[in-house]
């Protein structure tokens, strides 16, 4: 049961993914405030300013509510004053966001501390700071690294002796020809699935190629031994002549479930929102 639904989910976002490319759409990027993050958006991938900026409010953030929820009011005093402090830098950066990083909270939080109030009230309070954290997170993050953590999915491609290939049409004509070589092995058609099974190792050398190509570690997922494994004993199966369908059904679900849905789920977020903040500005 568990295999089916996870089966219908891989279906259902991948032809959701084909409906958002093939349709116009609204910009993803609409509620950032682009022209006040960019400048600190500049260079490579990694340390930015502001997500650096960020990275010490969460730390400040840890250090204060840690205090605050020990009752040692010496130490929750200062952590407090440096959370305080960091929430005001940040929130000038971007003064559009500025009502996300409001101080009044902090100020609460003193008063507990001060008052001795109850472990209860003092955790009303830290889950009051991380709820308006949260909140804010949900609302612009992805779309934040969307626009600058990720590289761009539409510069993405592969040289072949025919010109190159996009990451999309790879990721498309991957699940073409996976498609294909079950179609095949379950009309019989053998000589066809052999066929289909060439263009499909072909294409997931390709996305191997694009992974190395765009990240800066190697990845160990989505492309890894065991995914090639699954992948080989297809190629095996085909070359002994197994008309059985059986014997390749568990290899196509584990392909779907260990490769292609997750990689899915990891990459169509910021595809898609790269994608729709170009039709924007069409």
């Amino acid at each position: 049961m568990a295999r089916t639904l996870t089966q219908r989910l891989a279906a259902v976002l991948f032809t959701l993914g084909l409906m958002v490319w093939a349709a116009p759409s609204a910009a993803a990027d609409a509620d950032i405030p682009a022209a006040e993050l960019d400048p600190y958006f500049k260079g490579g991938r990694e340390g930015h300013a502001y997500t650096l900026a960020m990275l010490e409010l969460g730390m400040r953030t840890g250090a204060a509510t840690s205090a605050v929820l020990r009752s040692d009011p010496a130490r929750a005093k200062v952590a407090l004053k440096s959370l305080r402090e960091q929430m005001n830098k940040v929130g000038a950066m971007v003064p559009s966001w500025k009502p996300w990083f409001r101080t009044g909270v902090i100020d609460e939080m003193d008063a507990a501390v001060a008052s001795k109030a109850d472990l209860a009230a003092r955790k009303k309070l830290v889950g009051k700071l991380e709820g308006s954290c949260t909140g804010c997170h949900a609302k612009f993050m992805f779309q934040v690294q969307a626009r600058y953590r990720w590289g761009s999915f539409a510069d993405a491609v592969v040289s072949t002796g025919s010109g190159n290939l996009t990451f999309h049409q790879v990721m498309l004509d991957l699940a073409t020809d996976l498609g294909a070589v079950r179609s095949d092995v379950e009309a019989g058609q053998l000589k066809d699935a052999t066929s289909a099974y060439t263009r499909l190792m072909e294409r997931f050398g390709m996305m191997e190629q694009l992974c190395a190509n765009c990240h800066d570690q190697p990845r160990q997922y989505f492309i890894d031994s065991g995914v090639k494994a699954r992948l080989f004993k297809i190629g095996g199966l085909l070359r002994r002549g197994d008309t059985a369908v059986a014997s390749y059904t568990p290899l196509f679900n584990d392909v779907n479930e260990m490769s292609c849905l997750p990689c899915h789920q990891v990459h169509m977020p910021a595809a898609f929102a790269q994608r729709n903040a170009l039709e924007s500005k069409k």
